[in-house]
């Protein structure tokens, strides 16, 4: 498992292009999904936004209708005229005049009433004229500077129809809550004389009521005066207010094309119109983050569904992954487990993939191969060794031979036959060790032995004046070491450290020493250099057995480098070999 979550394993790898690639995926659905949906929500919204606003700028038109034909017929009125500017000098007339416009006011009431208001007719005021109002719980309640304040416009008071809105002008003879009213100057037909004016309270109720049906959350329409003033408005609060930035708003909008602006950074839409029959702005603000609420939520609904089927993707693009790369994971823990001396197969997987399945059949070809070039290799090392050991058990020197038979023939010649006969026995035990068996190793006690054999063929040959002395510890006789180890020193020992007729001795040490068994040669003749090529190359006609230097090849050969043959030598003071082995017990040998 750990293997698995390696940064750099194929399953984290696999795992990873997956998971981003399906979270990739996700996002970019789910995006383009509440994108999508919203511009196409957006787009309904605003053709249906903008088809109510052309049905409410119908209906303002048409109400407009009637608010024109009533300043029209009360400016065409010669009865209007007369009630508010003809001067009266007894009661009779001036009942006269009120029964007069009475009878008027029956005839065109249908033209004189606009719905939900009320007209307030008026002579200018301070020049001693009347006024008439409609409503007649407050007929007397007339402001005073409706003229002034409204109507005139940089001195002057043009001629034509205008709309205004006043949180107090009214408030003490209107029952409305908000109101707005239109005013016009009477001006004769004839003369072009203003006598008076009229005005049309309304109830900003029946202006609100015409797009009140397209109100909803998150979207509100206002109608608003070139001056700011906001003349109706489904937010109730901002009405006769000024509002200078929505103005602004209304106008820039009312330029583009179709009168529509969205602003996607603000989320937020306009639809504009302006109307010169009201000289006034109608504005629809559309709130996309309150009037698409519920796409919205619909989104974060389609996101957590998307995260569930993420969460359930990502376990079943984890158990996939770890299913596809399980069988190569355990490949590679085979691979890892397997050193040189413990080679291990890898089983088939019946459920594995192609591709792991070849690679397994190569790793176990391969570890056949290997297995199979080892044992060659081990048999071919092993013929090998037991060829330079043949070599080397060959390399008894013909010179040996020679004079140990010379010796035997005078001994035979003296009629010394005990002699001989032991000199014949000796001779045939060394080469029945040496050339009748090729086993690699033998005990220290059967190397004594044959090395005994050696030294009384010398001592026949050369007397004894060089004795040989044992010193063997009991629990290493044995023991196990290489065969022929120790008679290469003690023939370099006979030959070279006592020339002429100098007697001399030479010492044998076997003990062991913790898991090394060390074995010494020591003389006591004249000594030599310790470098072992000029040893090699004083012994090269002379050696009577295996060489010295074949000697420590043969034990690194065996053993490694950590044992062999060491030389400490001076001239005038004897050699000392020191010979470093293993412990090998008999038994280890046999099994």
């Amino acid at each position: 498992m750990n293997n698995m979550l390696r940064k750099n394993s194929i399953f984290i790898k696999i795992l990873i292009l997956m998971l981003g690639g399906t979270l990739f995926i996700s996002f970019l659905l789910t995006l383009a999904s509440s994108t999508i949906s919203e511009r196409i929500l957006l787009n309904q919204v605003i053709q249906n936004a903008s088809a109510n606003m052309n049905l409410v700028k119908d209906d303002l038109l048409k109400y407009n209708d009637q608010v024109v034909n009533t300043m029209l017929q009360i400016n065409s009125s010669r009865e209007f005229k007369d009630y508010i500017t003809k001067p009266t000098t007894t009661s009779i007339e001036h009942i006269n005049l009120v029964i007069t416009l009475g009878r008027y006011i029956d005839v065109y009431k249908d033209y004189l009433s606009p719905d939900n208001s009320h007209i307030i007719v008026s002579a200018l005021p301070g020049k001693g004229g009347r006024h008439y109002s409609s409503n007649a719980l407050k007929w007397d309640k007339i402001p005073q500077d409706i003229v002034s304040k409204y109507m005139t416009v940089d001195g002057t008071i043009p001629n034509r129809i205008r709309y205004y809105s006043s949180p107090d002008l009214f408030v003490e003879s209107v029952p409305y809550d908000n109101y707005i009213f239109a005013t016009k100057p009477l001006v004769d037909s004839g003369t072009g004389w203003m006598y008076g004016y009229a005005a049309v309270v309304m109830d900003e109720l029946n202006i609100y009521r015409k797009y009140s049906p397209y109100i909803s959350e998150g979207i509100h329409i206002s109608l608003i005066s070139p001056d700011g003033t906001i003349l109706s408005s489904s937010d109730k609060d901002s009405i006769s207010k000024k509002d200078l930035t929505l103005l602004s708003t209304a106008t820039n909008v009312s330029q583009q094309h179709g009168g529509i602006l969205s602003d996607t950074d603000d989320k937020q839409t306009y639809i504009s119109y302006y109307l010169p029959e009201f000289n006034a702005y109608l504005i629809e603000e559309i709130n996309q983050l309150t009037a698409f609420a519920p796409l919205y939520t619909i989104s974060s609904k389609i996101i957590k569904v998307v995260g569930i089927v993420l969460i359930i993707s990502m376990l079943f693009v984890y158990f996939v992954s770890k299913r596809i790369t399980n069988p190569l994971n355990k490949l590679v823990k085979t691979m890892k487990a397997s050193k040189g001396d413990d080679l291990k197969f890898h089983p088939l997987q019946e459920g594995g993939s192609y591709e792991t399945n070849v690679l397994t059949k190569s790793y176990n070809r391969m570890i056949k191969e290997i297995d199979q070039y080892t044992e060659k290799l081990v048999y071919e090392q092993q013929e090998r060794r037991k060829a330079d050991l043949n070599a080397l058990q060959m390399q008894i020197n013909p010179h040996f031979l020679y004079n140990t038979l010379s010796s035997i023939k005078y001994l035979a010649k003296m009629h010394r036959t005990d002699q001989v006969d032991q000199t014949i026995n000796s001779l045939i035990s060394m080469l029945q060790s040496t050339l009748g068996s090729t086993e690699d190793l033998i005990s220290i006690e059967t190397e004594i032995e044959i090395l005994k054999h050696y030294v009384f063929i010398n001592q026949i040959r050369y007397g004894d004046q060089i004795e040989v002395h044992y010193e063997i510890m009991e629990d290493c006789l044995q023991l196990m070491v290489p065969k022929l180890i120790i008679q290469p020193f003690v023939e370099n020992a006979f030959f070279h450290a006592f020339p002429g007729s100098v007697n001399g001795n030479i010492h044998i040490f076997i003990r062991s020493q913790e898991e090394n068994i060390l074995i010494e040669v020591m003389d006591d003749g004249v000594g030599m250099s310790s470098n072992m090529d000029e040893v090699n190359e004083r012994k090269r006609h002379h050696l009577s057995g295996i060489g010295i230097q074949n000697v420590h090849g043969r034990i690194q050969l065996l053993f490694g480098s950590q044992y062999g043959v060491q030389i400490e030598s001076e001239e005038g003071y004897g050699t000392s070999i020191k010979i470093t082995l293993p412990v090998i017990q008999n038994h280890d040998v046999q099994e």
